[in-house]
């Protein structure tokens, strides 16, 4: 959440944020190159680099959210998580993000007291917590349909950024709360639960062809995929994801997994 000054703000809304979470927690053990090569290498290290970047995610400045002169980069942040859901009108909501805005509210004063007894550049990090049970709490569907609206939202606006910046490559940038999925032989029906046995395979996000259709359809250069959290689930020693996936979109070529959504359940226990 946002500084001692201005109005409070969640810090994982806050695009700069977003974009030091992927800095400050970054493993190359568990980063993956697609393709591997050092041209992919040398975009990760220039975007892992705070030093260069100017922060355009304000009002005034022309987009995208980061301006990156020296190495003619540009660069768009976005959250997404598995939470969103359709609502009773027209739009979507997101149980997790209304909680997070509630506790905001309710207790704005007591966190603008802590803020102030901070450092100036302190920020607080506020996670929302549903109660739901976890088959309704979080959704492949709902992942799936949330990043694609959010994705396209954002590739909208990539002729403006060209127009800004003729030149420049663009990258996108995703930071994905999501938990990690397992694809059931059969459907799963009222989620898992410790100590279950199941029959199937796990969720290889970074591979999975309706997930790989949004990023080759976004209009960015390169896409830099972060997914902190699937690692909290993982439900078997020894297996091991990426937890950050860079892209060169016009050089794709990774095996595609196609996945059914019906069968598809969330590892978190």
């Amino acid at each position: 959440m946002g500084k001692k000054k201005g109005r409070i703000r969640n810090s994982l809304d806050v695009e700069a944020e977003q974009l030091d979470y992927l800095r400050t927690d970054f493993r190359s053990e568990l980063c993956a190159l697609i393709p591997e090569d050092d041209e992919v290498e040398a975009i990760l290290a220039v975007v892992l680099n705070e030093l260069g970047w100017e922060d355009h995610s304000g009002k005034d400045a022309p987009p995208p959210d980061f301006i990156n002169s020296a190495h003619a980069l540009m660069l768009e942040a976005m959250r997404v998580d598995d939470h969103e859901r359709p609502g009773d009108k027209k739009g979507v909501i997101n149980p997790a993000r209304a909680h997070e805005t509630e506790i905001i509210k309710r207790y704005g004063k007591e966190l603008k007291e802590l803020l102030n007894m901070a450092a100036d550049d302190a920020m607080l990090t506020v996670l929302g917590k549903t109660d739901l049970p976890t088959s309704e709490d979080h959704s492949y569907s709902m992942y799936l349909d949330g990043f694609k609206r959010i994705v396209e939202k954002h590739a909208k606006h990539t002729e403006n950024y060209r127009h800004n910046y003729p030149e420049y490559k663009l990258i996108f940038y995703v930071f994905d709360e999501s938990t990690g999925y397992f694809e059931g032989m059969e459907p799963i029906r009222g989620g898992v639960h410790k100590g279950d046995s199941l029959r199937g395979r796990p969720h290889y996000f970074f591979a999975d062809a309706m997930f790989l259709d949004i990023i080759r359809n976004s209009n960015a250069d390169y896409f830099i995929w972060h997914t902190p959290f699937k690692h909290e689930h993982l439900f078997t020693n020894g297996f091991v994801l990426p937890e950050s996936v860079i892209y060169d979109v016009s050089r794709m070529k990774v095996p595609e997994l196609h996945y059914d959504r019906n069968r598809m359940v969330s590892m978190e226990v």
